[in-house]
């Protein structure tokens, strides 16, 4: 029996292993800010291209320059043998308009539009058994260090994100910055965060949590007081005598290892996604952002129509998206299908009340009739 128990759990571990974690982050930041080199530093690979230079006022493309949503896969392993399919989506173009109402809609829209997917899908009789659920689970929103705290830009977006995603806050190019400025940026940054009331993603609430040890207790509260964390990337690798890979980067005066502790969050940050916090934060977006979503939708019958753009890796367009075949008559023929499913439902249970009625009306008068028994056998004293 032990072995066959033994057995069994080894099974279900092979099982658990064949199938990945789906796991969605949201990069977003000015260009310039180090998100590409940042997601290759993080998978420690080459997934995006990074932008060759950040563009200037004068630069006859600068008009050009919109953005575009660009969603990058990669899949990771930990030393477990659990696999993790990450898909980071990328914000190329971010803040190099003037006018960045279009920036922040596509950015929401795209959020929204994955939880509508799910809300669809949930209202479908038949499941779509390979349905991919898209929602994100984190965005993290670089901001560029100014030592005047967040610029409007910044106060906007994460306000207008906020009730959709978890919000972590990352300062970008942390080795640009003495410890002291270091120190002082993100003093002023949480200042301004909480002056504004911007809910971002606090590590030290355990309402989505139904019990709390003391380690996570403690790590918790060291990762709330060193936010916003400070990262660095690099595209730069090296290997010691033992065949260890580090990530640095070149000054004059020496190298920076990217995971050094002492001057960078990054390793802290890629141990609080992919091991401490990946499930909280999968949890938070399942369990509280998207039911606020659907219960909104559902009682304003709020869906979201627009297919924002994105390309995959950097040559693919939404037209190569499933996301691309939705269009407006899409969703109209959804919603039909939607209301006539509620109806399906609504005469179904109608049915299954007027049967439970006539089982409940012949269940008494069984009753009945058995206590007429009862009550001449009483009388004729044969009970």
């Amino acid at each position: 029996m032990v072995q066959i128990i033994g057995s069994s759990s080894a099974l279900r571990k092979r099982k658990t292993l064949k199938k990945s974690i789906n796991y969605t982050v949201m990069v977003v930041g000015q260009s310039g800010c180090g998100r590409s080199t940042f997601i290759n530093s993080f998978c420690d690979q080459q997934i995006v291209e990074a932008s060759s230079s950040i563009p200037l006022p004068d630069d006859s493309d600068y008009p050009k320059r919109d953005l575009v949503l660009r969603k990058s896969s990669v899949e990771l392993e930990d030393n477990e043998g659990i696999r993790i399919a990450i898909n980071f989506i990328d914000t190329p173009g971010f803040g190099d308009s003037i006018e960045n109402e279009f920036n922040f809609n596509l950015i929401v829209d795209y959020i929204k539009h994955q939880y509508d997917e799910v809300l669809i899908e949930e209202s479908r009789l038949k499941r779509n058994p390979r349905f991919k659920d898209g929602r994100v689970h984190c965005c993290l929103y670089f901001i560029t260090p100014t030592g005047h705290g967040l610029r409007e830009i910044d106060i906007e977006l994460m306000k207008n994100l906020a009730s959709l995603v978890n919000i972590i806050p990352v300062i970008s190019k942390a080795d640009s910055l003495t410890l002291d400025e270091l120190k002082l940026n993100k003093r002023l940054i949480m200042e301004d965060i909480n002056f504004y009331n911007i809910p971002i993603f606090k590590f030290n609430e355990y309402t989505y949590e139904d019990e709390i040890d003391e380690e996570s207790f403690e790590l918790n509260n060291h990762l709330q007081k060193i936010l916003p964390f400070a990262v660095m990337g690099s595209n730069e690798v090296i290997e010691d005598r033992e065949g260890k890979r580090s990530r640095i980067r070149k000054y004059p005066w020496g190298i920076v290892d990217i995971e050094n502790n002492e001057i960078s969050d990054f390793s802290v940050l890629k141990n609080t996604l992919l091991v401490t916090h990946l499930n909280e934060l999968k949890e938070k977006t399942y369990e509280i952002l998207y039911e606020d979503y659907r219960t909104n939708a559902l009682s304003n019958n709020d869906f979201r129509i627009e297919t924002p753009v994105i390309r995959q890796g950097e040559n693919t367009s939404i037209k190569d998206s499933p996301l691309a075949s939705i269009s407006n008559n899409d969703y109209a023929e959804k919603e039909r299908e939607i209301l006539l499913e509620e109806e399906r439902l609504k005469t179904f249970e109608e049915r299954i009340k007027k049967e439970i009625y006539e089982k409940e009306k012949e269940i008494a008068e069984r009753e009945r009739e058995l206590n007429l028994i009862a009550e001449n056998m009483k009388q004729n004293g044969e009970y």
